[in-house]
C-alpha cells in the first residue's frame, strides 16, 4: 500500500501543481472531473444502502455552479446568488422528480425523503470543488496571488495527510475517533499539524523567494497553516463518518494507494472554503 501511495504522489503531485501553475481552463476542466467523479463516487457508496441520488438533479446542478464559479470569481455577490440559487434548484428538483418517477410502485416509508436529501447533500458538498477555483483566481494582492494561496493550500493538505499516516502507522498509539476510523490517531494527527506547517511555510517561502507570492510573514503562513491542517483532518474524519455509516472501505480505486476521488479531495473540500472566506475577510476583494 505504502508503494502504491508513494507511486500515485510521485505521479499526482507534478501533475496537480502544474494545473495550478498553468490555471485557467485547464486546471478549471480538471476541478470540474474530479467533481463530477467524486459526485459519482458518492451516489454509488449511497446506493449500496438502497438511498438513491438523483444523478439528473445533482450533476448539472452541480457542474452549473460550479462552472459558473470559474466564470463569476471576481463577483461574490453573483456567486452567493448563483449558490442560493442552485441549492433550491436541487431540493425542489428532486421533489418534483419523485412526483413521476416510480409512481404507482411500493417504495418504503421515508425512502423519497432519503432519497432528496442525499440528492441536496450530495450536491452541497461537491459544489465545494468550486473554492479552489475561486482562489485559483484570486488576484487582488498580484497577479500571482491566487496561484500562490492554491499551491501553499495543496501543500498544508498534502503535508498533513502524509505525515499524519507514516507517523500515525509507526508511531500511533492513542486513537483519536476509534468508532469513527480506528486507525487514525491523537500521534498522528498532532505530527500531521506539524508537517502541514513545514510544509506550508517552505511553499510560501519558496515562491516569495521568486516573486511569486503576496508579502505575508511567514510566522502568519504558520499559524494559518495550523488551523488548515488541523481543520483538514475533521474534513477527513467527516468522511469517515460517511465511509463507515455506509460500510464501504473507500468511496473508489481511481487513485491507487488512497482511494477514489473523495477519499483523496475530502481535507480539501473542508478547507478550500475556509481559505477563501478567510482571503475575503482579511483583503476584502477577490
Amino acid at each position: 500500500m505504502v508503494r502504491w501511495r508513494l507511486l500515485s504522489a510521485a505521479v499526482g503531485i507534478p501533475v496537480g501543481v502544474a494545473l495550478v501553475w498553468v490555471g485557467g481552463v485547464p486546471f478549471a476542466v480538471a476541478v470540474w472531473a474530479l467533481a463530477a467523479m467524486g459526485l459519482w463516487e458518492l451516489a454509488q457508496g449511497l446506493r449500496q444502502r438502497d438511498i438513491v441520488v438523483l444523478k439528473e438533479i445533482a450533476f448539472p446542478c452541480t457542474l452549473a455552479w460550479l462552472v459558473g464559479a470559474h466564470r463569476a470569481h471576481d463577483a461574490p455577490a453573483a456567486l452567493f446568488h448563483l449558490w442560493v440559487g442552485m441549492a433550491a434548484l436541487t431540493l425542489f428538483g428532486s421533489m418534483t422528480a419523485h412526483i413521476f418517477w416510480r409512481r404507482g410502485e411500493p417504495v418504503p416509508a421515508g425512502w423519497r425523503l432519503h432519497s432528496i436529501a442525499a440528492t441536496v447533500f450530495s450536491a452541497l458538498y461537491i459544489s465545494m470543488f468550486a473554492f479552489p477555483l475561486l482562489l485559483r483566481h484570486w488576484s487582488a494582492q498580484g497577479e500571482g496571488a491566487g496561484r500562490a494561496i492554491v499551491l501553499t493550500l495543496l501543500a498544508t493538505v498534502w503535508g498533513t495527510d502524509a505525515t499524519a499516516f507514516f507517523v500515525g502507522t509507526h508511531m500511533g498509539k492513542h486513537p483519536i475517533a476509534p468508532q469513527v476510523s480506528p486507525g487514525k490517531t491523537v500521534e498522528g494527527a498532532l505530527s500531521g499539524i506539524a508537517g502541514g506547517v513545514v510544509a506550508a511555510v517552505l511553499c510560501w517561502w519558496v515562491l516569495s523567494a521568486f516573486k511569486a507570492a503576496p508579502s505575508v510573514p511567514l510566522p502568519t503562513v504558520a499559524l494559518f497553516a495550523v488551523v488548515v491542517s488541523a481543520v483538514g483532518q475533521l474534513g477527513d474524519l467527516g468522511k469517515s463518518v460517511l465511509k463507515r455509516d455506509l460500510g464501504i472501505k473507500d468511496f473508489g480505486a481511481l487513485i491507487p494507494g488512497h482511494g477514489g476521488v473523495l477519499d483523496r479531495f475530502d481535507s480539501l473540500l473542508i478547507t478550500a472554503p475556509l481559505v477563501y472566506f478567510t482571503a475575503l475577510w482579511r483583503w476584502g476583494a477577490p
